[in-house]
């Protein structure tokens, strides 16, 4: 697709080359203002929140077409939907290498295009750009190089070879107005999604609770009590027209037995497992913890757990609590199977397990 941009100015450098004018002297007219340059970004990256909100829900790290060093977010989740927007942000960068444009730069009316041809950079550089970006990132240098730069390039553009100019696209009248609309959409259900919740729609919750009495089974464990604990909270949040539900999982196990005093270099660790009645591999989450071996009175506090040893001539007392929490894990509301297991030197020695079903 071309534009009336025309060829390239005679002192346009080859790709990768850093000129020494390249830091310094006036801005030359015909490249895209830094400006225009941030509302396109916003664009297409409110595209890419708006859909990992849709598929995935609130709380997770969202790919970009600008990567910023350091950038705060969840983990990616187990789902397979996390394919969604990972190739949404994929289309995203072959449309910018094979017509120069996304959504957000049609919106904004900027172009990327290779400095000495003024055509599309293809697929494969546009990846490369993407990448060098991260140079750009470091203390922001990068992207803000474009308000001094004389052709306005970020480090990643002035590596790879490439402009942002202004550009519309060579098409008739109507088809160009049904262009722009489509993506002028794209855009607007995006900032929609992705950045403007205007509510939320209320909350409830699933009561966990059971206990376990457990049998002795040796000198790591001659007898013990498991209590499972704890709620899923279920919150709907609004963003234009559509309710996304978030369940957060808040698991609690207690654990107390007794050991033999022989036992006392065993080391114990503990696991919480929380996944919906029917199970399946990609719902649900295990954590565990490391409780450790000791032959000394005391409590020792890790991250979200507590573990009390009381040592004494016939026996060692354990308290241990444990507990978890993670958001969207289990799919949906019908209920919950929540396990807790007692491991000594690797090896369960106490199971705990109760199903609750919504309602219950």
């Amino acid at each position: 697709m071309s534009t009336s941009e025309g060829t390239r100015p005679a002192d346009a450098p080859p790709a990768g080359e850093v000129t020494a004018d390249d830091a310094v002297g006036g801005v030359e007219p015909g490249y895209a203002s830094w400006l225009h340059r941030v509302v396109a970004a916003v664009l297409d990256d409110a595209i890419l929140a708006g859909v990992v909100w849709l598929v995935l829900g609130t709380g997770f790290v969202q790919p970009t077409l600008t990567p910023v060093l350091g950038a705060d977010g969840a983990s990616w989740p187990s789902d397979p939907l996390v394919l969604v927007p990972v190739g949404v942000a994929l289309v995203l960068l072959v449309l910018q290498g094979t017509t120069g444009w996304t959504p957000g730069k049609l919106v904004a009316g900027i172009r990327v295009v290779d400095a000495a041809t003024r055509e599309p950079i293809g697929v494969g550089r546009t990846i490369g750009r993407w990448l060098l970006h991260l140079l750009d990132a470091m203390l922001f240098i990068g992207y803000l190089r474009p308000l001094w730069h004389r052709r306005r390039q970020t480090f990643a553009d002035s590596i790879t070879g490439t402009v942002v100019v202004p550009a519309v696209p060579d098409l008739p009248r109507r088809p160009r107005i049904v262009l722009y609309s489509a993506a002028l959409v794209v855009c607007v259900l995006g900032l929609g999604y992705g950045c403007v919740p205007l509510g939320s729609e209320g909350t409830s919750s699933l009561e966990i609770g059971a206990t376990c009495e457990i049998d002795g089974t040796g000198p790591a464990l001659t007898t013990g009590t498991i209590t499972l604990s704890g709620s899923v909270w279920t919150s709907g949040e609004r963003r234009l027209w559509t309710v996304r539900e978030t369940r957060t999982v808040q698991p609690v196990a207690r654990l107390t037995w007794t050991s033999a005093a022989s036992a006392r270099d065993v080391g114990y660790r503990v696991e919480l497992d929380a996944r919906p009645p029917e199970g399946g591999p990609s719902r649900g989450f295990t954590e565990s913890w490391d409780i450790g071996t000791g032959s000394t009175d005391g409590t020792v506090e890790g991250e979200d757990t507590l573990h009390t040893r009381s040592l004494g001539p016939d026996g060692d007392r354990h308290d241990v609590e444990v507990q978890a929490s993670q958001d969207d894990a289990l799919g949906d509301l019908r209920g919950v199977r929540l396990t807790a297991r007692l491991l000594a030197d690797g090896e369960p020695v106490a199971v705990c397990e109760t199903v609750t079903d919504h309602g219950a």
